[in-house]
């Protein structure tokens, strides 16, 4: 999209832009057409650098492909360090204090189960993986067999 209106200063479109989200921004001024090149600015590290407009759609492709990789990996990053696998209802109810992102436990499918812990805990099951996560544990809370494990957390 070019943003091309002349009532509004350079840093209040680039303010424009990232508030919509726009990953990569593009700048375009007299000098860069003099060089031949552009100022690509990256929404996610906050860099800047020169890019030649010889190639430069594959170049903005790469770039895309680069930051859509680097979410990727900041956000399963996060997930990783904030996910916690217990094995008793007192560390379950010790880890769930604060914010402590998903709480990975056996669970027997018991409805009645699932309503203790939420009135104890606040915490509510977010996710019971399909044909992988299966263990052969026991409920935390009630100690029956477990057939599958499930990932609570806390809303906020």
């Amino acid at each position: 999209m070019l943003d091309d209106r002349d009532a509004y200063t350079p840093g209040w479109k680039f303010a424009e832009w990232e508030m919509r989200g726009v990953p990569l921004r593009i700048e375009i001024g007299p000098k860069d057409l003099d060089k031949s090149a552009v100022m690509v600015a990256r929404r996610d590290t906050r860099e800047k650098a020169p890019l030649a407009m010889d190639g430069l759609a594959p170049a903005i492709a790469a770039k895309l492909e680069e930051i859509q990789q680097a979410l990727y990996d900041r956000a399963l990053k996060f997930r990783e360090e904030h996910t916690t696998r217990v094995s008793s209802y007192d560390e379950f109810k010790s880890v769930m204090e604060g914010r402590p992102g998903f709480v990975i436990a056996g669970w027997c499918g018991s409805h009645e189960c699932e309503a203790q812990i939420k009135a104890e805990t606040q915490a509510t099951i977010r996710n019971i993986p399909s044909g992988g996560a299966h263990t052969t544990g026991t409920c935390i809370k009630c100690g029956r067999p477990s057939p599958a494990e499930a990932w609570f957390a806390k809303a906020y």
